[in-house]
């Protein structure tokens, strides 16, 4: 299982991960949470590895190739040099495309798709890989309501650990097992969603007065009115 111990990231002057330890649990289902800039994606990339597969927040809209293709990327570590996807590496990327409904887009152009269906199809690479362990990076930021739910109800059913990035709120806490909240590149808090998760800790996190219910309310309301 990846983790990460005492780690500090810099990118320049900038403090990304500010010395960060972080273990991941088999059959953990993990929410890190912050807001932009507080090193949630810096502490994805600190993770990956072996045994880990990421579903970037964004897919490049000019790829060309065609959609199975795309995911078949997931297969590389699996292909032997000079020889074409075997029958394995071909009903691995069926299972991925079936798993994020998308089989109808194989023949497609990446570059033909819309934002939502190429991120679909970037957690089908991921799935295509057979790694034990998705990390994934905002992999909602293009979907729609419905689509968000299918994800949600995807990676349930799924047989994988998963850790994600999100910046958004309410969470689903049927889904997430763990939640490790972030700011200014430290962990403020690890634990169970509704410990870690709390209005003080996320007022001083996002840094605007918070008032909710609970962290599966249907809204969180921030100091002025609106609606996060």
């Amino acid at each position: 299982m990846p983790e990460i111990t005492n780690r500090t990231v810099r990118y320049g002057k900038v403090v990304a991960l500010d010395d960060v330890t972080f273990v991941v649990q088999p059959g953990d289902r993990v929410a890190v949470v912050g807001p932009n800039g507080s090193g949630k994606t810096t502490l994805l990339r600190a993770l990956a590895g072996p045994g880990t597969a990421v579903v970037p927040q964004n897919v490049p809209a000019d790829l060309a190739l065609r959609c199975r293709d795309f995911v078949m990327l997931g297969r590389t570590a699996h292909l032997s040099a000079w020889h074409a996807p075997s029958r394995a590496d071909e009903e691995a990327v069926d299972r991925a495309l079936a798993a994020v409904d998308a089989a109808d887009l194989a023949a497609r152009r990446m570059n033909a798709i819309s934002g939502g269906e190429r991120q679909r199809l970037a957690i089908a690479l991921a799935l295509a890989t057979e790694e034990p362990v998705l990390l994934l990076d905002e992999p909602a930021a293009h979907l729609d309501f419905r689509r968000r739910d299918e994800l949600t109800a995807l990676l349930s059913r799924l047989d994988r650990t998963v850790v994600m990035a999100t910046h958004e709120l309410p969470l689903d806490t049927d889904f997430f097992t763990r939640a490790v909240l972030l700011a200014h590149g430290r962990i403020v808090a690890d634990g169970r969603p509704e410990a870690v998760l709390t209005p003080d800790r996320i007022s001083a996190a996002w840094g605007v007065p918070v008032m909710f219910r609970s962290v599966r309310a249907a809204h969180l309301s921030v100091g002025n009115g609106d609606v996060v």
